[in-house]
């Protein structure tokens, strides 16, 4: 079996005291796995118990610090991250990170676009909160341009962005899988999502930069290896600056079945608040797919053979029933998603 690479990114920014950003960079981190059965099996028995042990009545499919830091508070999350991770920790062959050093006082604005679009100068910081967006994909094509890769699946969290000579290279060297919402149903990219804020953390206490040596340090003692090649910088900039204003279209991508979510009157962050949205998460885990909200503009082009539908309200169930007649979906009222589940 391949081994499994899973990427993911986070913003990483320090202030000072008047609460100022004096630093900012996406941090990208990659997770190998050869033993993705053992893994997955053993993510799935720590998750239920750590719900149990965390008083989480409504667990997503795989845990994300970013949606939880709220729901729980800091220390919960931090807590339950460190004893997420221990427990598969020993089926992490190793962990990559990347990051991009570009100080605004040697590089003040980047140069972007230029083709069928005008060339526009952004400003550094700007233009790294765009690259934020899309860091996932950045990583993994900095990873694989490091030295050889054979025989690995490379996963990746859903982004947006532009098309940049990054993503061509990538997808000269491999066919991606890209996972919506990948940090809640993908338990190879959440742990990915895991490591990269712990990282930030273990760097906050222990007041340290963020640097390979220290990004290699805050590990020391785990049982994976950690690889910190030198950080993106200026030399690397016509590689991950988008040179085109199109958006890259995913749907070739997108890791199947996706399960679409649509239900009349509400938004993609009300249906985030119920309790059917951790059940679609828990269903795309287990059939290695991914989930999103439908957009009938935006998102009926990423329908494909068999996805699901999941609908509440007769203007959704209309809309699933039409879709049904285009494509060989499944759909279903989200009342009925809980029996799609499997239970250990």
């Amino acid at each position: 079996m391949n081994k499994v690479i899973a990427f993911d990114s986070k913003d990483f920014k320090r202030s000072n005291a008047a609460g100022e950003l004096k630093w900012f960079t996406p941090l990208g981190c990659g997770v190998a796995i050869s033993d993705q059965e053992g893994f997955a099996k053993q993510y799935a028995e720590s998750l239920k118990e750590c719900a149990k042990d965390f008083e989480i009545t409504k667990m997503c499919g795989c845990f994300s610090s970013a949606e939880y830091f709220q729901k729980i508070g800091p220390a919960k999350v931090c807590a339950l991250s460190e004893k997420l991770l221990n427990s598969v920790q020993k089926f992490i062959d190793s962990v990559y990170f990347t990051f991009i050093v570009l100080p605004s006082a040697e590089t003040p604005q980047v140069s972007v676009g230029g083709y069928r679009c005008p060339t526009k100068e952004r400003d550094t910081f700007d233009f790294l909160r765009q690259v934020s967006g899309y860091f996932s994909y950045i990583t993994a094509w900095h990873y694989l341009g490091v030295e050889s890769r054979e025989n690995e699946t490379i996963l990746i969290d859903g982004f947006n962005g532009k098309r940049t000579p990054a993503w061509d290279d990538l997808l000269s060297r491999c066919t991606p899988q890209i996972y919506q919402h990948g940090d809640e149903c993908n338990p190879f990219i959440a742990t990915a999502d895991i490591i990269a804020f712990l990282t930030d953390k273990k760097l906050w206490d222990g007041y340290l930069k963020l640097t390979p040596e220290n990004a290699i340090t805050v590990w020391q003692g785990y049982a994976f290896k950690v690889e910190t090649p030198h950080f993106l910088d200026s030399k690397i900039l016509s590689k991950i600056k988008w040179y085109s204003d199109d958006h890259i279209v995913l749907n070739e991508f997108f890791a199947r079945p996706m399960i679409f979510l649509k239900a009349d009157g509400y938004k993609v962050d009300d249906l985030k608040k119920l309790d059917v949205y951790p059940e679609a998460t828990i269903l795309a885990r287990q059939l290695n797919g991914c989930v999103q909200g439908f957009d009938k503009e935006s998102d009926s082009s990423k329908i494909k053979n068999g996805d699901l539908f999941v609908y509440a309200g007769e203007d959704s169930k209309k809309l699933a029933t039409t879709l049904q007649d285009i494509y060989e979906i499944e759909i279903l009222p989200f009342k009925d998603l809980k029996e799609k589940i499997e239970t250990p």
